[in-house]
Formats: C-alpha cells, structure tokens, sequence
C-alpha cells in the first residue's frame, strides 16, 4: 500500500483529542510495604479457628483476673454449721433455669415419712418436692401398696430442702420416731444456735428466728456480777446467712462441700494455676533459649558439652523431681515452680539450638557476616525472626502443657497446697462425689478441656502466622 492511499484523518494519537500530544507516563505502585509482624498479624486474622480461640483465652482470662472478686453472697466461714448446710448445692443460673438446666434441683431417695411430712406442710413445703411422690400415697399414707417401701425417688428443689430439713423442720418431727437407729434419720437433726442478746435482737428484727428453744443466765467469767443471757434457737439459716430466700439465690456452679461459691473457687485455682505457668514459661525460655541460641550458633566443643549434659539432666524422671521436692520443702508455690523449671527448661533448649544451627549458614546470614555484622547483629537481627513461629508455637502450648500437668498431679494428690486451691485439687473433691454431686466434677473438667483446646488452636494460628515462609500468602 502507497503513502499516498493512506487516509491522514484516521492517523489519531491514541492519548489525547488528536488536536495535542500528550506524554505516557508509568503508573506509580500504590500499595503500602508491609512489615514483617504486621504480614503475620494479617494471616493471623485470617484463620477463624485461632482467632475464636483467641477471643475464647481473653475471656478466660478476664475471668481469672476479676472472677475472684465477684461475690455473689458473703458466705460463712468453713466448718460452720451454716457452711454444712449450704454445701453440695447444685448450680443454678438465672434464666436457664426455666429451661430445666441448671435450675437447682436434684433427684434423691428420702425417707418416706420425710416426703410426706414435707408434701402435707402447707406453710413451708411448698415447691420443694416437685415430682416422684403418688397422688395414691398423699390420699392414704397407709396406702397396701406402700406398706413396705421406706424410701421414695423424688425430684427436689435442693436449695429450699437444705434450707428446710436444716433450718424450718419442727422438732416435733422427730419425737414421732422410736429412737432407735433403723427409724431416725440422724443427719436431719435440727441444728440450733447459741445467739447473745445483741445478735438475738438484731436476728429478732429480721425475722430471721423460727422457735426460741430455751433462755440461758450464766455469770460473766471476768465480771461474775454481770450476768449474760443466751438465747437457743432455731434460725433460717439462707436469710441469717445469705440474706435471701432460697428462690431468690443462685450459684451459678453450685457449691463446694464446704459450702464454698464453686464459681469463686474455680476462678482463684485458675489464677494459680496461670500466674505459676507464666512464670515457669518465662523462666524456661529465658535459660533454655539462650543456652540453646549460643549453642546452636557456635557448635564445636561447646556444643558437644551441653548436649552431653541435657541429656544427663533429661533422664532424670520429673515424677522423681517433683516428689523429692514436695516431700522436702512441702507443696509451697516456689517449690513448685522450681521442680517445672528444674528440667523444663530442656525443651526450650533443643528448640533454640535446632533452629539456631538450621538457619546460621543460610546465603543470607552468610551475606550479613560478609558485610560486617557481629554476632548478636546476626542472632537477634537475621536468625531470630525466622526462629520466631517454632518459638511462640512450643511457648503457646507450653502453658496449658504445665496447667494440665499442674492439675495432674494435684488431681493425684503429689501436689497439695495447704493455703490455696488449685483446679486439680477441685478436680480430685469432685472425682470422689462425682456420683452424687457431679457439678463438683463438670465444671472444672469443662474448664481444663476448653482452655487446652483454645490454646492448641492459637498456638497452631500463631505457627502459621509467623512463618516467614508464608509471607504473602
């Protein structure tokens, strides 16, 4: 084709109107360079699993943390009288409750006569039998069918049975019994209580006394002129105690055999059982990582040495450590801490050096030295960060890994604290209950279960985050 054939019109600049020229310029990039530990905190947020389990161990700890101090009732002291009867009350939770779950109740065999003396006690035994009772049986106590069966399967309301048999039932129950040990329920003798005269006036006002059994005079011992009146009576022990009815009080996991708030008791072994595994964690890796750092990047003799000697140290067994330890200086919490750190440090000590030796003659360590850089420069600077992700992974599951071994062995009875209480220790109470009072079992096993698997699901999260090989993946 000709010059001259070619149509100068359609000859148009591609930027532009055709009338001006305009110059093409390259589009500057517009993304913003990310940082290593922001790359990681991206690919953290991604995997939902770990972020959940995440949001799972804050809440935890927000329970460890204010979950002592959150005191539903000021309860009585241990070994009291009230304590004996606010122990071993199930859970009961406000609006679950009308679900059926966790609403108070129990199923229990009682004596007979009990049941029908509660079912006929129209002032007081309202809504504390709930079903199990015959209607044939209410109609004809003497009912043939009956005549032989001593004890009845009921669904009760536990909180106002305790409150009943202990505190409200008359004496004159029991006068219709023959005293002999086949026909007295011995364990619902009323319990009755020596009041002086300011702590009689004051439960007075309250309402919270149910029968005055007598009026005792005795002379002062250091003023034998002054003479003291006592009063014995009977009280309702969920009003003098708590202050509340017992449709009014809720423990959300129920209570101890002592009459602890097992919620409170759960949450301060918790805080134990952390506080003690966050020291024992930091402890481990401030000897075992820079042993194993130092080792692992220098090598030659000094490798050789330590390697001989962990492997003497990790064939002590730790069951050996611990029991030594505990027999010795008893089960104080540095004690403890000492027989985990004793040999625990180990395994932060092969991690350091099996990563400090894989990653030291990599092209760019060698590229860092070969420009100058100290050692440090290359242990902290180069090598560190991508030893960072094995580090915090072994570290994430080393804390539940101590709190589950904690638990173990306070579970077994080596670890017994004698000031303080500790989730296996709550764990072994409820282990010899379980059958009867199984909430003193549940609630602390539920505990143990969800923290481990909260925080093998971070430490897995944390893996991959922190893996310089995903980065921008």
């Amino acid at each position: 084709m000709m010059k001259k054939d070619i149509d100068t019109k359609k000859l148009v600049l591609v930027h532009g109107d055709g009338s001006t020229f305009e110059s093409t310029k390259d589009t500057p990039l517009e993304s913003v360079e990310i940082g290593y530990y922001k790359d990681s905190w991206l690919r953290f947020k991604k995997n939902k699993a770990s972020v959940v389990a995440f949001v799972i161990i804050l809440i935890i700890l927000t329970f460890v943390v204010f979950g002592p101090y959150i005191k539903l009732y000021n309860l009585p002291e241990k070994n009291s009288t009230a304590a004996f009867n606010l122990g071993n009350l199930p859970p009961k939770m406000k609006g679950l409750e009308k679900l059926g779950i966790f609403d108070g109740t129990k199923t229990l065999e009682l004596n007979k006569r009990l049941v029908l003396h509660i079912a006929n006690d129209k002032e007081y035994g309202e809504g504390i039998i709930l079903s199990g009772v015959p209607q044939e049986l209410l109609d004809d106590p003497n009912h043939p069918d009956y005549a032989n069966v001593d004890y009845l399967k009921v669904k009760i309301d536990n909180y106002k049975y305790k409150n009943y048999i202990n505190s409200i039932i008359p004496a004159t129950f029991y006068s219709k019994y023959d005293g002999t040990p086949e026909s007295r329920v011995k364990e619902l003798l009323p319990i009755t209580h020596v009041l002086r005269e300011d702590k009689f006036q004051e439960y007075l006002e309250k309402n919270y006394i149910l029968e005055i059994i007598n009026v005792v005079e005795s002379a002062d011992i250091e003023n034998p002129e002054v003479t003291l009146i006592s009063y014995r009576v009977r009280i309702d022990h969920f009003k003098a105690f708590l202050d509340q009815t017992p449709e009014d009080t809720y423990f959300w996991f129920g209570t101890t055999n002592e009459g602890k708030d097992l919620f409170k008791e759960l949450w301060k072994g918790a805080r134990i059982s952390l506080l003690m595994a966050l020291g024992v964690v930091i402890i481990n890796t401030a000897i075992g990582l820079t042993i194993g750092a130092t080792v692992g990047y220098y090598g030659g003799i000094l490798d050789l040495l330590f390697d001989r000697f962990v492997e003497i140290l990790s064939s002590i067994p730790f069951l050996s450590v611990i029991t030594l330890l505990t027999v010795r200086f008893g089960a104080q919490l540095w004690v403890i801490i000492l027989a985990f750190t004793a040999t625990g440090w180990i395994s932060s000590y092969y991690t350091g050096r099996m990563q400090f030796y894989r990653f030291k003659n990599r092209e760019y360590v060698l590229a860092a030295r070969t420009l100058g850089a100290n050692d440090g420069r290359i242990m902290f600077k180069h090598i560190f960060p991508n030893t960072l992700g094995y580090i915090v992974t072994g570290y994430a599951l080393a804390i539940p890994g101590f709190i589950f071994s904690e638990a173990s062995y306070s579970f077994l009875g080596i670890i017994n604290y004698a000031n303080a209480t500790s989730v296996g220790m709550l764990l072994n109470q409820g282990q010899q209950v379980m059958g009867q009072h199984p909430h003193l079992l549940l609630f602390p096993a539920l505990y143990i279960a969800i923290l481990m698997i909260a925080f093998n699901l971070f430490g897995n999260g944390l893996r991959d985050a922190f893996n310089p090989s995903l980065r921008g993946a």
